[in-house]
């Protein structure tokens, strides 16, 4: 089986956490789904995790985090004083004497949170994207790059990167299985986000935070926040090479003016339904990535790679090429846990998992397609890279 690429730097050993005891203390910025979720397999990797914080803005997420959580025993140890609510839950949980930060708040706040946790010198889970726009990218790639020189470890939510099926099928696609690859194709037609209900009693501002995955200026769109794994999995495939330009193509949809009804998509929020983009790389490969989200009858995902020799299918594991038609065992159901595990282990371990070029260049290149949707016209990498050395 193929391994994941992931950077490591070497640690001591053995290393003693929680003030010379082996517990791995672990906060929780963030308390929603993913977040709780985060949280539940970072105890589940390793007898030595303890969550010990929790932080969100809202004290009803981090009540429900803590009831889920209260449930698997000692390992959460968190009393109602390191429960921390507020814009300001983050700074709290990163001083509380936790050793690792679980950020799973809103991608708008990501590269604050994220800046915040590696200056105090921890250990970071973050999920994806990193960011909703350039300048956030850039703010975390620096964060990244000052986490890694210090030994820091930094994995990220694209957790396809360690799933053992896409692990399999990727590096058979960069052994030449289908020759050499021209176009990666990764479209999405899938039903709408959760959303949470508008209530009386909210503070104003409070609903649309609370729904913050329908409002671009919380979740970048869904381009960003969801579809930025599919591209992902197609930069990988790309070699991890930076696009030269991205452009939008013929279905790609512009954002409401209405506030709460995204016409007729049926969506709350100011997100677009439809985004369709083209990215274009140096030697002329292409990557077609669309992402429709709306009210559907059934999702519906179509993942391909087009080669010089053949194709792959992402979704169905299936490979036709120089060696004839394979299949690829069905896929686990751990990646998350996987990447969890990877955190966890190389901590304890002293070999520390580092995602941050990736998770950083994916990131862009989601935000790269949205802006060139947006706008209309042809956005290049250099444009919103900059001279960002971490991002070339």
């Amino acid at each position: 089986m193929a391994t994941t690429c992931v950077a490591a730097s070497t640690l001591p050993p053995g290393r003693f956490f929680a003030a010379g005891q082996q517990r791995l203390r672990v906060g929780l910025v963030g308390c929603g789904g993913r977040g709780t979720g985060a949280a539940l397999q970072a105890i589940a990797a390793d007898p030595s995790v303890r969550v010990v914080a929790l932080g969100d803005a809202f004290a009803d997420q981090v009540a429900s985090a803590a009831e889920v959580l209260g449930r698997v025993g000692g390992q959460f140890d968190c009393p109602t004083t390191q429960r921390f609510v507020g814009q300001d839950a983050y700074r709290q949980v990163i001083d509380s004497g936790v050793d690792v930060v679980l950020l799973a708040a809103p991608p708008h706040v990501r590269p604050l949170h994220l800046e915040a946790a590696v200056a105090a010198g921890k250990h970071v889970y973050c999920e994806k994207p990193v960011a909703i726009d350039a300048a956030g990218v850039v703010r975390a790639a620096a964060a990244a790059a000052r986490s890694r020189a210090a030994g820091l470890a930094l994995v990220s939510g694209f957790c396809f990167r360690r799933d053992d099926r896409m692990v399999e099928m990727v590096a058979r696609i960069h052994d030449g299985a289908i020759g050499r690859t021209r176009l990666v194709q990764v479209h999405a037609s899938i039903g709408l986000p959760w959303q949470k209900p508008l209530e009386s009693s909210l503070a104003s501002g409070e609903w649309p935070l609370r729904n913050w995955i329908s409002f671009a200026r919380f979740s970048g769109g869904h381009f960003v926040e969801q579809h930025v794994q599919a591209i992902d999995r197609a930069a990988w495939i790309m070699g991890d090479v930076a696009p030269l330009t991205a452009a939008g193509m013929a279905c790609s949809a512009r954002p409401s003016d209405g506030a709460h009804d995204n016409g007729a998509s049926g969506a709350i929020g100011d997100c677009p339904a439809a985004t369709a983009v083209r990215y274009t790389y140096a030697d002329g490969r292409t990557i077609d990535a669309s992402i429709d989200r709306r009210e559907q009858t059934r999702d519906r995902i179509v993942e391909t790679v087009t080669g010089s020799a053949g194709t792959c299918d992402l979704v169905r594991g299936s490979i036709t090429g120089r060696r004839g038609s394979t299949a690829v065992p069905p896929p686990g159901p751990g990646r998350f846990s996987a990447a969890m595990t990877a955190l966890v282990g190389g901590i304890l371990s002293g070999l520390v998992a580092h995602d941050g070029d990736t998770m950083c260049r994916s990131t862009l290149m989601a935000v790269m397609g949205r802006v060139a949707a947006e706008t209309g016209r042809s956005v290049s990498w250099s444009e919103l890279a900059g001279g960002n050395a971490p991002l070339a």
